[in-house]
């Protein structure tokens, strides 16, 4: 299964070495690093050696440089040097610091295996073997070149034998950071199949939603749709003392014209009166099917009169629109009566509301249908 990527972030080696995790890793490292600048003086002095005025000098400039990382890190900013950059800065200043604890000893080698963990972090398992032998290189070299610089001949022996205990050691943690990093994978792996999941599920949640209150011939919203919305609508209208009007449309003599030419051709008359509603509406207002040829405007934010002119626009249209029905294409013409209330002037709550707007839809259709009321 692919697993999603995240915004900003690759995988690479042991860590996620993207913005966030990268800084998590050279925090980790600016740390251990602190251990390295204020140690090294120190176990120069237990083993007996004189402390040079180049490691003072060394030591300084690695302090500012440390304290420069850390106060990107405390920012939380994108560090301004690449890592390539960063592992040749740290392999500069252990070598330098192994270098010159050589004398007629054996120095400490131990730095080199900081530096294998340190790049190993940095740069993830997949490029664990070059970072071996890198370090284990820069070992030999450094050890040849101040043995010679000295005096001393270099013993081959010990040489080698530092170099096997590296390769071990890069093996070691090799295989535990392999661990570390399946680990990481299975639960990024789960994750992810989780999140997939979810989001199906959210899509799933949505589509039963949407069919739970959509009308499946018109498409527009049900009645139980209807009512839930203008409970909510109600409030707000209460809340920010503002109206709230409502049309109810039917269409004339639809139970005739259902008669006259078929259910077929009464589901595509409903069909194109409900868009010729959603064409005349705004955005926010909210149609819905009462049930069979009537259906319901919500307008919020609208007094009665805007309410009015909105149902006449939509009578007119209706009126002036053709249905052709049949395989002979015939043109039929249907209207729409209408009813407007608005609350709060003509009701103090919903129910009272539909109440009012069907009435004067009676009222409409008892006169002539073809017609949009209000109450007077």
């Amino acid at each position: 299964m692919k697993r999603q990527k995240i915004a900003g972030l690759q995988i690479s080696g042991v860590f996620f070495v993207g913005n966030a995790d990268r800084l998590v890793n050279e925090t980790f490292i600016s740390k251990a690093r602190w251990l390295t600048i204020f140690g090294a003086p120190i176990l120069f002095w237990l083993d007996g050696l004189e402390i040079p005025p180049s490691l003072l000098l060394v030591s300084a400039f690695f302090l500012l440089y440390n304290g420069l990382m850390q106060f990107y890190l405390l920012q939380k900013s994108d560090i301004p040097v690449s890592p390539v950059v960063l592992s040749l800065i740290d392999s500069v200043y252990l070598t330098f610091l192994y270098y010159t604890t050589i004398n007629n000893n054996e120095g400490m080698p131990q730095l080199f295996y900081f530096l294998i963990l340190v790049m190993g972090i940095r740069h993830g398992m997949a490029k664990y073997h070059w970072i071996v032998l890198f370090s284990g290189l820069l070992y030999a070299w450094t050890t040849v070149a101040r043995s010679y610089f000295l005096g001393n001949r270099p013993d081959p022996f010990d040489i080698l034998m530092q170099i096997v205990f590296f390769a071990a050691f890069g093996i070691m943690s090799s295989y535990i950071l392999k661990k570390d990093y399946q680990q990481q994978m299975e639960k990024e792996e789960l994750f992810s199949e989780l999140q997939a999941a979810y989001q199906q599920l959210c899509v799933y949640n949505a589509q039963v939603e949407e069919l739970a209150n959509t009308d499946p011939l018109t498409g527009v919203y049900n009645y139980r749709f209807f009512t839930e919305r203008l409970e909510k609508e109600i409030e707000l209208a209460k809340k920010f003392n503002r109206s709230l009007s409502l049309i109810i449309l039917d269409i004339d003599h639809f139970k005739d014209f259902n008669d006259t030419y078929g259910h077929p051709a009464g589901d595509l008359a409903l069909k194109q009166a409900s868009k010729i509603f959603k064409q005349n509406i705004r955005d926010k207002d909210v149609l819905c099917r009462y049930g069979g040829e009537e259906f319901l405007i919500l307008l919020p934010s609208t007094g009665v009169e805007e309410a009015f002119r909105c149902a006449e626009r939509i009578r007119e249209a209706v009126q002036h629109h053709t249905v052709y029905i049949g395989e002979d294409k015939k043109p039929v013409n249907i209207t729409v009566s209408g009813g407007v209330a608005c609350f709060p002037v003509d009701a103090s709550n919903g129910e009272q509301l539909l109440r009012i707007a069907d009435e004067v839809l009676y009222s409409a259709k008892h006169k002539g249908r073809n017609k949009i009321h209000r109450r007077l």
